[in-house]
């Protein structure tokens, strides 16, 4: 296998490993207790790939089984869960307030959020508020003249 393989391996891993851990973020709002099978019906994957997947998760950290075999995500797993919810949903947001159908938008989200660094992510929200902060400003400004 050379590099650009290696790469690309690499990286879907990454976003497989997201796609769970940002599943999980969203199970634990909706039940107590979640088990390998609920995820895999909520994912629509077979039970055998999620327990393939949860394995991996666990040791590298990022969930635990406890002794009624429920799935938790570790404080590494439930920051990595979140940023990549933030990303989705606001990429999904903007999709949505452009006029795309929401399935498409909930697609291509998602291989936005998995496309672009954390670092580069937080950039892009900070400008985004600051500029609907400055349209709402305007907006305010024009209203009372």
């Amino acid at each position: 296998m050379n590099d650009i393989q290696k790469n690309r391996m690499k990286q879907i891993r990454r976003e497989s490993r997201e796609d769970y851990l940002e599943a999980m973020l969203l199970l634990q709002e909706q039940m107590e207790e979640i088990r390998s099978s609920d995820l895999a019906a909520y994912m629509g994957f077979s039970r055998a790939s999620v327990s393939q997947a949860v394995l991996s998760l666990e040791k590298e950290g990022f969930l635990v089984m406890d002794e009624k075999y429920c799935l938790h995500l570790t404080e590494e797993g439930s920051v990595m869960a979140k940023d990549t919810y933030r990303k989705h949903t606001y990429f999904e947001k903007n999709l949505l307030l452009a006029d795309i159908d929401p399935l498409t938008a909930d697609r291509e989200a998602r291989r936005l959020g998995h496309a672009i660094s954390l670092k580069s992510f937080e950039k892009i929200a900070a400008s985004g508020m600051q500029k609907e902060e400055a349209l709402y400003r305007d907006e305010k400004t024009d209203s009372k003249a």
